[in-house]
């Protein structure tokens, strides 16, 4: 079991209220009682079927000197349990939008918000990685306009960049589905290797239902069938009404192979064309804002008055906690180092 009391201690943290659950297991907010900073505690048993919290931590420490990724604590394993504590952030987009009147952004934060989520996507590709599992569910939102997004969940993650040669590894042959049924590409439902065109698509999907209306397959359970919809949607017919600019975008990135880099800077011109013609100002507040800003309070004050419980401290070895990293401004190893391209979550 990974359920912590609240008030218990582990290390320098004090647990907190639960604050959420992951694909792995729990996750609560903890007090670092040295520094007074709030942290999102993940737990995962060491009895769980799927372990993906090691895999999320060395994900996670290799990407540290990016801001689109949540800043990274401490790994460490108990008796029972694994642990990582990462940077508290927001909630969800797909949490916020189920909140907004209408389900859907204003076309100023639907474009701004997807422009953000873009440079976290972009940035995962550059440290040599493809997400596999693009949806609003795994963007989070953080206070400020300079990262105001990040990309979590990186289980269905994989390296595509052989770490001897920095060349982009060849595609395998009936993998078999990976990602989110209303986001996944085409070649994820026909089992097909994927590769940073497939994040595009998937992003570009989330970028649709912001912007312009739910996606037409959404609550579809059956794969064969969201994929025969996906096949004869005619998004341009959509989209051009509400910025013509979007329908350049899936040209784009429907033109590209397996290897093919896409062309991020032609993406973010588009997006920046679309706000550029509508007055919008990428520092403009979100329709989140005071939802966030609400949010955050109400954990603080959830954990001000935090008591040590009296349960006995957690007990962690020294060797089993693998690294800290508490700063953003760090120095790391060039990508590709850490993780081969056979190293993955378990599940590819």
């Amino acid at each position: 079991m990974s359920h912590l009391e609240q008030g218990c201690q582990i290390l320098d943290y004090l647990i907190g209220p639960k604050i959420g659950r992951g694909a792995f297991g729990e996750i609560y907010s903890a007090i670092d009682t040295r520094t007074g900073i709030i942290w999102a505690l993940k737990t995962e048993s060491n009895d769980a079927h799927r372990k993906t919290l090691n895999f999320e931590f060395k994900i996670l420490a290799q990407v540290q000197s990016s801001a689109s990724f949540p800043r990274l604590g401490v790994y460490g394993r108990s008796e029972s349990f694994s642990f990582i504590s990462e940077e508290l952030l927001g909630p969800s987009l797909s949490h916020i939008l189920k909140k907004i009147p209408g389900q859907r952004f204003s076309l100023s934060t639907a474009i701004r918000a997807s422009y953000h989520i873009l440079k976290c996507i972009e940035s995962f590709h550059v440290f040599g990685f493809v997400h596999r599992d693009i949806k609003p569910g795994n963007i989070l939102t953080r206070e400020g306009t300079e990262n105001p997004l990040c990309l979590i969940d990186f289980g269905l993650a994989r390296v595509y960049v052989n770490p001897q040669t920095g060349q982009h590894l060849p595609a395998r042959h009936r993998v078999g589905f990976r990602g989110t049924r209303a986001y996944a590409s085409r070649n994820a439902h026909m089992s097909l290797d994927l590769s940073r065109r497939d994040d595009l698509i998937s992003w570009f999907y989330l970028t649709y239902e912001f912007a312009v209306e739910q996606l037409p397959w959404r609550g579809e359970q059956d794969k064969r069938l969201i994929l025969e919809m996906k096949e004869n949607f005619n998004i341009g017919t959509k989209v051009s009404p509400v910025a013509p600019e979007l329908f350049e975008v899936w040209r784009h990135i429907n033109s590209l192979s397996f290897t093919d880099t896409p062309n991020y800077q032609h993406i973010y011109q588009c997006l920046m064309r679309i706000c550029r013609n509508n007055g919008f100002k990428l520092d403009d507040p979100f329709d989140w804002s005071d939802f966030l800003h609400e949010h955050r309070n109400i954990i603080a004050r959830a954990i001000e008055h935090l008591q040590p419980s009296k349960t006995p401290p957690i007990r962690i070895r020294d060797d089993n906690i693998e690294q800290r990293l508490l700063g953003p401004n760090l120095q790391l190893k060039s990508p590709f180092s850490h993780i081969s391209e056979t190293e993955t979550c378990g599940c590819c």
